[in-house]
């Protein structure tokens, strides 16, 4: 028998350090379960004095006997409590509007009377770092009993999208003085705590019944449709406006908002069943919803049909909010809110590229209502479930509303998930997909990269090797069997597994479960090598990519990852979704595999075949890896690129050279090899992967910029490239050429003066003729598709003239893409006293610039080279100022990131540690993760530069000196052109 003194040691020991670990987050623990509320609100927007009063009842059953109620509450005011036993569950009722809780809420909020009447409490307990207080009562809460808590409060109406939030805006062109008011709320993440006392996580899922106060002069909208209006008892021109009730949801999901927009209205019906779609903002907004008015009943189909459920509401209302909020959308239940200009398309001033991508952000939250909203995550460490599979339904959800668009959600989807392989990569901590939360600003931290486009990639892997139809099922069924409930990203795996199991041959050994936690529970991601042995045969095997910190305490990096791959070749290939299913694994247990690859008809043809045909593992991302071929794969796939680049697709193509640059900056690559690949550029204009490439090529130049012969050089190579627009030759849906009586106005034929992949003779032409009025539809059209890209090259080659005339455009009534749009192209300019203008525009008495629209600014300016110091000084000397301006707390230190990132000399180093050695003095807040990844990364840049710069000098000079010059060979493909 064991010591009792030594265990009573161990089981004191472990209760406090689990009472530790639970006083050091801000989870409520699961002593309550909530029911209901009955919420009754009054925000009053409108003048100097803005207040929110606010009554609920809360219905809730203790799981263990106790005179302690804890909340969540910030900022909000306790006033009166009451507690009742309840019988039965409470059904709808009818509202009685002037019974004593409205009267006294109307004294409270207008003449701020109060009387408390409440003797059920002993005290009240604030714990501000836990987010919460504490109700001591008289009398113990029953286990397993149903009770009705009853909290008068008072709350603040806040001028950032957080909590309940308000704004002023010109009601028109003409105004001169800001007279609409919007208010609003947004929850997500943790901010219904600032609304109402509530149980805010995640997994305490409620039914809600609303009744929302406002002027008569404004409408009241909520997650439910509207059940009654009626004038309050003793405050003329105020209204109360009530809600049915809601289904379970969780209190991040819950909305309301007052406000004076019009709407315009659609009735999407299938069978007997209708959904009143109603799309809402200032009246000039309305006759630009036609595009969103047209997809979105055919997207909203789609999500019901894919998961097998149909959408669980009434209604679906869509807003637009005319305040900066620090997201483009939120999936509110039955009430989505969107950034001001992220639901209108206006035609004649925005963008095909704008159209898609307003586009996707409804896919995205459309696909919410039913992953996160019908079936939320029960904890926010398991979000990026959510947020990968919305993001990862956009491509389908699209192509089904926008059958033409089959490249741009391709390409998105593409750039999302290499940009959250990026994040990776530079990131100094690791950081896993499932992750541990304890505090509201590690939930709020949840929401990036990872969770979203890697969730994404993820995602789209898992689909591919279990296949569409068996992963469908599985989604139907789980949508089935958790509806409006709580569940983690496991229980979806597990109905994978059990599906698999029925009668699939090799899913009788597959745990998806097992397989999935490799990838969710492991930072970064895998390398595959793969190089030809002889005689038709191919190894493989895996590494972790080389991340910037030692993942291992014992300096040996041994993460291995379950990795589907999909391969093709020369002589068979296939890039099609079934060309996605993989054809072998490499394992934990296996991680080092050689295996036949080309058929053995003979050795002598097997070993022909091996050296003459290309292998590509990983076509359309299909996987989330990168891939290292040997030197002679990689010569085959560049001479395929040379002779006919179509046959890989473009999201591979674009694939394959974000691969090799990105091997090539971890040292695993010859820049000789990256070259060759993107060689192919100077005889054909392949603009989505040229992007590609230029993006890598601007990163290596900006390492450069201190050795002036190599940063000159670096331009006269990128004008080998071929910018010509072509007749033939594929479809190009990712840049939608506009076309007038088949003429393009930026076509850059017989062009010699090229800047940015544009001709800057055409379109200087074209911008001097859109000041003095006299362009033609097409080429305004031409002009606007790639406006910030065109501008960009006018600001830069033109004068003072045309300097002035896109100032005053930003001075116009335009929307807030419109705007950031010319001003990123703004900061293109070589003249510092022009960048200066830019710069002092941010704190101007006289322009009202929104935070939005100063980061995008300083972000895109911190890229030209001329404006660089200006960027970093300028944030330096105005940092507390820019902290109060962009309200948001972190930031400012994020522009600082982004401008630090092109540093890379040891001056640099010394100037940002002594900068964020000062700034940590001023504020011990700051978050050390990114301070720590800003001074990595220039260090990186350092090392890059100090390793590589000889041997990127010599590939680029030879390319350069010896330009073509043998005329022999020509692509068979650019002969068809």
């Amino acid at each position: 028998m064991a010591n009792p003194i030594r265990r009573m040691h161990f089981l004191f020991i472990l209760v406090l350090t689990i009472f530790a670990n639970f006083n050091d987050g801000q989870r409520i623990g699961s002593s309550l379960r909530p029911l209901h509320y009955d919420l009754v609100l009054l925000p009053i927007i409108s003048g100097s004095s803005p207040r929110l009063c606010g009554h609920v009842f809360i219905d809730l059953e203790p799981t263990t006997s106790t005179n302690v109620v804890t909340f969540h509450g910030v900022d909000i005011t306790l006033l009166d409590v009451s507690v009742e036993p309840v019988l039965g569950v409470r059904n709808e009722t009818t509202t009685n509007f002037s019974d004593d809780r409205f009267l006294q809420l109307e004294d409270l909020c207008f003449s701020g009377l109060f009387v408390s009447v409440s003797r059920v409490f002993q005290r009240i307990q604030d714990d501000p770092e836990r987010q919460q207080f504490s109700i001591i009562l008289k009398q113990s809460l029953k286990k397993g009993k149903r009770y009705r808590i009853g909290l008068l409060y008072m709350a603040n109406v806040r001028d950032e999208s957080k909590g309940f939030y308000r704004i002023n805006y010109k009601t028109n062109d003409d105004s001169c003085c800001h007279e609409g008011w919007f208010g609003g709320t947004q929850m997500q993440v943790t901010e219904a705590r600032k609304v109402l006392p509530c149980l805010d996580e995640p997994g305490f899922k409620s039914t809600f019944d609303i009744i929302v106060g406002h002027n008569k002069a404004m409408s009241a909208l909520a997650n439910m449709p509207e059940m009654a209006t009626v004038p309050m008892v003793n405050t003329r021109d105020w209204m109360w406006t009530s809600f049915s009730r809601t289904p379970l949801m969780p209190t991040y999901l819950l909305a309301m908002f007052v406000t004076d927009y019009q709407h315009l209205e659609q009735v999407y019906q299938v069978g007997d069943r209708t959904v009143k779609l109603r799309y809402w903002g200032r009246p000039e907004q309305l006759p630009h919803f036609k595009h969103i008015m047209e997809v979105t009943p055919k997207m909203l189909h789609y999500m019901e049909t894919y998961v097998n459920q149909p959408f669980s509401l009434p209604k679906l209302d869509f807003i637009t909010a005319p305040i900066d909020l620090h997201f483009e959308a939120m999936e509110n239940w039955g009430l989505i809110l969107f950034r001001d200009d992220k639901l209108y398309h206006n035609e004649e001033t925005d963008s095909e590229d704008d159209r898609f991508y307003r586009t996707q952000i409804m896919a995205h939250e459309l696909a919410h209502q039913f992953f996160g909203n019908l079936v939320t995550c029960d904890w926010w460490s398991d979000i990026w479930f959510n947020e990968g599979f919305s993001s990862f339904l956009e491509v389908d959800i699209i192509n089904h509303a926008m059958p033409n668009e089959t490249f741009r959600p391709e390409a998105a989807q593409l750039k999302g998930i290499r940009n959250a392989m990026k994040f990776e990569e530079k990131h100094v901590k690791p950081l896993t997909v499932v992750r541990q939360v304890e505090t509201a600003d590690e939930a709020d931290r949840m929401f990036d990269a990872i969770s979203y486009s890697k969730g994404n990639g993820l995602l789209l892997m898992l689909r591919n090797f279990v296949g569409q139809e068996t992963f469908q099922i599985a989604v139907a069924t789980y949508m089935e069997r958790f509806q409006f409930q709580s569940v983690n990203s496991q229980r979806f795996m597990e109905i994978l597994d059990e599906e698999l199991h029925q009668d699939r041959e090799f899913g009788r050994t597959m745990n998806v479960t097992k397989i999935m936690n490799s990838w969710t529970g492991q930072p970064s991601y895998p390398i595959v090598r793969c190089s030809k042995t002889g005689d038709g045969r191919i190894r493989l095997s895996q590494e972790p990519f080389p991340m910037s910190y030692n993942y291992s305490s014992h300096g040996k990096d041994t993460r291995l990852w379950w990795i589907p791959l999909a391969m093709t070749d020369a002589k068979r290939p296939d890039f099609s979704h079934g060309g996605t299913f993989p054809r072998i694994w490499l394992t934990p247990d296996r991680p080092t595999l050689e295996i036949p690859y080309f058929p053995p008809l003979s050795r002598h043809q097997a070993a022909e075949d091996a050296e003459n045909s290309w292998i590509f593992i990983n076509g359309q991302s299909s996987s989330y890896i990168r891939v290292l071929y040997d030197k002679s794969n990689w010569r085959l796939l560049s001479k395929q690129l040379m002779i006919n680049h179509t046959v890989i697709p473009k999201v591979s193509r674009a694939q394959l050279i974000d691969d090799a640059f990105t091997l090539a900056v971890a040292g695993l690559l010859e820049y000789e090899t990256v070259l060759d690949l993107i060689e192919y550029l100077t005889l054909v204009n392949d603009e989505f992967v040229r992007s590609t490439s230029q993006f890598h090529l601007q990163w290596m130049k900006e390492r450069s910029r201190h050795n002036e012969s190599l940063y000159q050089l670096f331009g006269e190579y990128t004008r080998r490239f071929k910018y010509e627009k072509m007749d033939k030759g594929e479809s190009d849906e990712y840049h939608n050429l506009i076309r007038l009586d088949a003429f393009d106005p930026l076509d850059g034929i017989d062009c010699h003066n090229w800047s940015d992949g544009v001709c800057v003779d055409q379109v200087l032409r074209l911008f001097r003729a859109q000041m003095t009025g006299t362009i033609t539809p097409g080429e305004k059209r031409a002009m606007f598709e790639n406006l910030e890209r065109n501008w960009c090259v006018v600001i830069r080659h033109a004068g003072k003239e045309e300097w002035e005339w896109a100032w005053r455009a930003t001075l116009r009534d335009l929307s807030s893409t419109q705007r950031i749009k010319i001003l990123s192209a703004m900061t293109c300019t070589p003249h510092r006293g022009q960048l200066k203008q830019l710069l002092a525009r941010v704190f101007s008495p006289t322009i009202d610039q929104n935070p939005h629209e100063t980061f995008k600014t300083i972000e895109k300016m911190a890229e030209n080279p001329v404006a660089r110091s200006m960027v970093l000084n300028f944030i330096k000397n105005n940092w507390e100022s820019l902290e109060r301006h962009f309200k948001r707390s972190g930031d400012t230190l994020k522009l600082l990131a982004s401008a630090a990132k092109h540093l890379s000399n040891a001056e640099d180093l010394d100037e940002m540690f002594q900068l964020i050695f000062e700034l940590q003095n001023k504020d011990n807040k700051l978050d050390h993760s990114v301070t720590e990844g800003i001074l990595d990364g220039i260090r990186s840049n350092i090392r890059w530069a100090e390793k590589n710069l000889d041997e990127v000098y010599s590939v680029l000079a030879a390319r350069v000196i010896t330009r073509r010059t043998d005329k022999s060979f020509t692509s068979p493909y650019v002969n068809t052109i």
